[in-house]
């Protein structure tokens, strides 16, 4: 059976956007107590910006 084309291009891409979760999340967790939240406000809409990017799916612009 052949694999799947650009399967390694998007097991790199899709290591990318995890590792940029783990960092935005990494970013705010010290920061959970504090009393102004603009660090984890901030890391939350990294978050949802990836996943939006991710749950468009367009990996040909992924890819390019």
């Amino acid at each position: 059976m052949e694999p799947a084309p650009n399967t390694e291009a998007l097991d790199q891409q899709f290591k990318e956007f995890i590792q940029a979760l783990k960092s935005a999340v990494g970013s705010a967790m010290p920061h959970l107590k504090d009393s102004d939240q603009s660090q984890v406000d901030k890391a939350i809409g990294d978050c949802q910006e990836i996943l939006d990017v991710v749950m468009e799916g367009n990996v040909k612009e992924w890819l390019s």
